[in-house]
């Protein structure tokens, strides 16, 4: 697999200076990862790097007081993380686990770090990758003060089409694993919640949901819920 072909690929990072991305794709290497396998727990601070996902999903979680996973977001194809450990120099945030297998283009954090020495735009661009994620968790807030739980479902699972969407026929498969407690924590809301919602879906036919995988089979009705004044 040619790395230096998917690094000239990504819009991050044929945005950088010439010199910084012949330094970086230098010392850059592959890694796969298998499925249910974790690759950094929460306050790891040893083998840190900068990671660009080739394929795969890797779910970003906690662990509550009660030993349960609460998952935070999901990374998939075409995203970079690992830039928060390297600009401020502290532990890992949270645990990352892969959810199938997973196949990584990682560059090591002294690497990065001599390169922004060298280079100290480097910095900003990481900053860019952080931004990235902080304006999508502004909108998270934004629709969680002013969306009903139905409605920020129901946009939850168009943006999950984008990414894990499947055509079957009519339908369309999020081949994505997610159990109703998951979804609530990730909504902010519980499962008992999120259970009622989707029975109704169900019996109105707008989803299907077995064995954590759902299936849309009314995509309109659903984009038209994410509107606050439907």
């Amino acid at each position: 697999m040619n790395i230096n072909h998917h690094l000239h690929a990504d819009p991050w990072f044929t945005q950088l200076p010439a010199d910084i991305q012949s330094l970086l794709a230098h010392a850059a290497m592959l890694k796969t990862y298998q499925k249910g396998q974790m690759i950094h727990a929460i306050g790891d601070s040893k083998d840190a790097a900068l990671h660009f996902i080739l394929a795969g999903t890797i779910r970003v979680c906690n662990v509550s007081a009660s030993g349960h996973a609460m998952t935070l977001t999901h990374l998939s194809d075409g995203e970079w993380f690992g830039e928060i450990s390297i600009i401020d120099d502290n532990p890992r945030t949270h645990d990352a686990w892969t959810i199938n297998e997973v196949t990584l283009i990682s560059i090591p954090r002294h690497v990065v770090i001599q390169t922004a020495q060298l280079h100290p735009i480097l910095y900003k661009h990481l900053a860019l990758i952080t931004c990235a994620r902080i304006r999508r968790a502004f909108e998270w807030i934004d629709d969680a003060t002013s969306l009903n739980t139905s409605a920020r479902l129901a946009g939850m699972l168009i943006g999950l089409i984008e990414t894990y969407g499947k055509q079957i026929g009519d339908d369309i498969k999020i081949d994505l694993r997610l159990s109703q407690e998951e979804l609530g924590f990730m909504l902010g809301t519980t499962r008992q919640t999120i259970n009622k919602i989707i029975k109704s879906w169900q019996q109105q036919s707008l989803i299907d949901m077995h064995y954590g995988f759902i299936t849309i089979k009314d995509k309109s009705q659903l984009m038209a819920m994410m509107n606050p004044a439907s």
